[in-house]
């Protein structure tokens, strides 16, 4: 629209010209006077229509990169200012580690030792040991002590078990405790109450051979760990097997 309009202008002036110039001008300076005719006026302050677009001139990529490299140019010759500071100091974990690790290891294995004995102690078979041990007139006469040097005279007291401080003040059983494998195997300490001056410790072994066979006792002994005396009393009290239904030590009938 606008060069339409720049058109219709500029035709109209090249033919009111040319009328005159035909009348006053000679003819050489009509070309002159057409051009000067025909160039656009500058227009300021002009407004745009919807339709027509404004034409926004970008600088080029070339002058962008000239002035990067310009600026990196500069920035190449001064110099770097580096400030060393102190790193911080890590403290050493690695003794907590090790004190935690060991505390837990510890603890673990205090427990299961714990566990395991209770289990021993609650075992009817250790029961039935206990008991004998307990009714056994010759098992108080071994760890009773004497009044006098000459002569002899011992004095019996009841036959108890000797606590361990660090089980919690129970009796510690070592060995095995395993009826299904057919194989009983028990020591621990006993002594006399309320003196408590002499300790003993008793051994107790039974097997079977399968498990249909009976359980055969092959140790059940007491010894004086002061005088290291002992006594048998499979041979005194004629046990010889396991009741597996009640754990109970009994004379083996056939």
């Amino acid at each position: 629209m606008l060069a339409l309009r720049m058109l219709a202008n500029t035709s109209g002036k090249a033919v009111q010209l040319a009328m005159f110039s035909s009348l006053c001008l000679p003819a050489s300076t009509w070309p002159l006077l057409l051009a000067s005719s025909i160039r656009p006026t500058p227009s300021f302050g002009r407004r745009y229509s919807s339709s027509e677009k404004r034409v926004h001139l970008s600088p080029s990529p070339t002058s962008l990169s000239c002035a990067g490299l310009t600026r990196i140019s500069d920035n190449i010759g001064r110099k770097t200012r580096v400030q060393n500071k102190p790193l911080p100091s890590v403290p050493n974990r690695l003794p907590y580690l090790a004190a935690f690790v060991a505390t837990a290891l510890a603890s673990w294995a205090a427990f299961a030792a714990y566990a395991t004995n209770n289990e021993k102690l609650s075992s009817s078979v250790f029961k039935s040991v206990v008991s004998q041990v307990k009714s056994s007139s010759q098992v108080a006469q071994l760890l009773s002590s004497p009044t006098c040097h000459n002569p002899p005279k011992p004095t019996s007291h009841p036959i108890t078990l000797k606590p361990k401080p660090w089980l919690g003040a129970t009796c510690r059983v070592k060995g095995s405790v395993n009826m299904m494998q057919g194989r009983v195997d028990l020591s621990f300490k006993i002594t006399n109450a309320p003196e408590k001056t002499n300790a003993g410790t008793v051994y107790f072994t039974s097997v079977r051979a399968n498990k249909h066979a009976p359980f055969e006792i092959l140790r059940f002994l007491v010894v004086n760990d002061k005088t290291g005396e002992s006594i048998s009393l499979l041979d005194h009290g004629k046990l010889s097997t396991i009741d597996v239904d009640s754990g109970d030590i009994v004379q083996h009938i056939p």
